[in-house]
């Protein structure tokens, strides 16, 4: 493990494919015990690091004593480039991987996401050989279909330790392509009942969900 002395937020920059990438740190208390990257909503419908969904993946990961590391999607913030409907992203987000990994050799990697920032994640969770995959995942409101006037997601199979949650009311990605998507694979599913895409009213029950997803593992 790792002790920690640094502030316990700090923004950073690290270089990308089309420049710099505007990264926020959260620190754990004490030692860390792994890091994790986690990603934030669509930005052109106003995601950003600070949306509560993936505040609260942070929180839950940091409460692990994770090294949360939630970069700004290109475009947005002060990162470079301009929206590449989750293809450069998933570079980025690659490139965001590999940059912590490196900081944190022996320790091990988490990885979360929420809405676009699920399909950015899930894309680059494939494109990892199978030696460097999170340990674990979360995926809120993944896409996996057409997202009304939006765009069609083609969401990559995924295998691993990964928990999907999923609102049963969600009208942006419905629940009824997420368990298409999810079938032949055979994954469990954590469904909200009457949760919409943004968790509206149900942060409560999200934490309760993370919280054991994170804590069976850890004991």
């Amino acid at each position: 493990m790792l002790l920690i002395d640094r502030p316990m937020s700090e923004q950073m920059f690290i270089q990308g494919p089309v420049g710099q990438i505007e990264v926020f740190v959260d620190y754990p208390q004490g030692e860390a015990k792994g890091f994790a990257v986690v990603c934030h909503p669509h930005p052109l419908q106003g995601g950003t690091p600070q949306h509560k969904v993936p505040a609260l993946l942070a929180q839950l990961l940091l409460e692990q004593g994770c090294i949360v590391y939630r970069p700004s999607f290109r475009g947005s913030g002060e990162s470079h480039g301009v929206h590449d409907e989750g293809h450069g992203e998933t570079d980025d987000i690659l490139t965001v991987i590999d940059h912590a990994r490196k900081l944190h050799i022996t320790l091990p990697f988490y990885a979360g996401g929420f809405s676009f920032g699920a399909h950015v994640m899930a894309k680059s969770y494939a494109a990892l050989p199978d030696e460097l995959k999170p340990k674990q995942t979360i995926l809120c409101g993944l896409p996996t279909a057409t997202v009304a006037g939006v765009r069609h997601y083609v969401t990559p199979p995924l295998k691993g330790d990964i928990l999907f949650i999923h609102g049963e009311q969600d009208e942006v990605t419905l629940l009824s392509d997420m368990i298409a998507w999810a079938k032949p694979q055979r994954h469990l599913i954590t469904v909200l009942p009457g949760a919409n895409h943004f968790f509206t009213g149900y942060l409560k029950q999200l934490r309760i969900a993370i919280s054991r997803f994170l804590f069976v593992q850890s004991i």
